[in-house]
């Protein structure tokens, strides 16, 4: 009788101890970018050039197009990979869209803007040397893009 009492506690304490380690171990996910775009990048954007011309962004779930040719995708390999990695400056987000060896494969940053036009919210990209272009919703007849001079133009990525 009194081995049957301390087989049970036995029992009793190794199963509470399996449970304590199973529910007591915290899980984080590393994060390693992302497979698709941000939801409120996605859409049609447009940018004015001038001469009733505009520069046309399509951001899907899986795809980043670029005046009608895809520039990066799920489908395609390498530089052209679609690989969203987010950053934070300023304490708001910020998306590249693909991995890059040199400079020149990049494509640029985006963000959507606290900014808006006309009642909407922007989007911003930055690609080089202090130049930030505006893209909004809507075909406008307006350049709302410009050049930030100076060391200070990286502070302005993510604003």
């Amino acid at each position: 009788m009194k081995f049957k009492k301390i087989l049970k506690a036995l029992a009793a304490t190794l199963m509470f101890a399996v449970t304590e380690m199973v529910f007591s171990s915290t899980v984080q996910a590393k994060y390693v970018g992302h497979n698709a775009t941000p939801t409120e990048l996605r859409g049609n954007w447009y940018a004015y050039k001038g001469h009733n011309k505009w520069t046309h962004i399509k951001i899907t779930k899986h795809a980043f197009i670029y005046d009608g040719k895809v520039s990066c995708s799920l489908n395609k390999n390498g530089v052209r990979k679609l690989h969203v990695m987010r950053y934070k400056q300023n304490g708001r987000p910020y998306y590249d869209m693909n991995k890059s060896n040199y400079h020149y494969q990049e494509i640029g940053s985006f963000w959507l803007s606290r900014s808006k036009v006309q009642g909407r919210r922007v989007m911003k990209s930055y690609y080089n040397m202090g130049y930030f272009t505006v893209y909004t919703r809507n075909k406008i007849k307006h350049d709302y893009s410009y050049e930030v001079k100076g060391a200070g133009y990286m502070q302005q990525i993510g604003k």
